[in-house]
């Protein structure tokens, strides 16, 4: 997960920088999120507290410098900081661009688990229907990629076109040249650990959802998106879902 903002309430002097990144990685560990790049911003508070805190995100709501529907989105965490004072870390976690896949991804994972293919026995496959990774596809952007844990790396790519014909011309060459440069953009440690490609495919009133798994213990089969790969691909495969 990524988020909008961040607003520390905090009790006494200011947090110095060693505080607040101790707050930061607090948050990121118990939260699964990811921080990184977030306006973070502290306010002194006699007494924060959650009420306290909803209403500055009202108010930061109101002025404009949040967007829309931010308190649905906040989450909040309490601290001790130096000498027994309190602080609140307020999360406002960004909006989530995809949302309907935290309903789809379920089912297509159920369809591949009916298949049994070894993949979805591994730590790897079951950390992609946890809310973590559901909100990372969500939430991500085009290239985006994202490790959870040791398990797995997911890569989201999202594309204009939902039709398989559609999709398949915009992979000059077929899926598997295609992907490699995606792979190498997002950072994904290929043969190192579990990689998961989520295709977010939106061409509206149209949506469809692709998924490639390849494991990082090569002797395991691959799971690879069969309607987006090229005819030459298809020969070197079979079809599983």
């Amino acid at each position: 997960m990524g988020a909008e903002r961040v607003l520390i309430l905090h009790q006494g002097d200011d947090l110095d920088v060693g505080e607040i990144r101790g707050l930061v990685d607090s948050v990121e560990r118990e939260s699964g999120g990811d921080l990184t790049g977030t306006r973070l911003t502290t306010y002194p508070a006699g007494e924060p507290t959650q009420g306290v805190a909803e209403a500055l995100v009202f108010r930061l709501e109101r002025e404009g410098e949040l967007t829309p529907g931010s308190l649905s989105r906040t989450a909040t965490y309490r601290y001790e900081v130096s000498g027994g004072r309190v602080a609140l870390a307020v999360v406002v976690w960004a909006g989530e661009v995809n949302g309907w896949v935290r309903r789809v991804i379920p089912q297509h994972m159920r369809k591949v688990e009916a298949t049994g293919m070894a993949l979805t026995r591994r730590p790897g496959w079951r950390r992609l229907a946890e809310d973590g990774a559901l909100a990372f596809v969500a939430e991500a952007r085009d290239g985006a990629g994202r490790p959870f844990a040791d398990d797995v790396h997911v890569v989201v790519s999202l594309l204009p076109r939902a039709k398989p014909r559609q999709i398949r011309r915009l992979m000059p060459g077929g899926y598997i040249q295609w992907v490699d440069g995606v792979f190498r953009g997002a950072g994904a440690p290929l043969g190192r650990v579990d990689v998961a490609h989520w295709l977010v495919c939106v061409d509206e009133p149209k949506r469809a959802l692709h998924l490639a798994y390849l494991a990082a213990d090569r002797s395991v089969m691959a799971l690879l998106p069969w309607e987006l790969l090229s005819r030459a691909e298809k020969r070197g495969g079979t079809k599983l879902t």
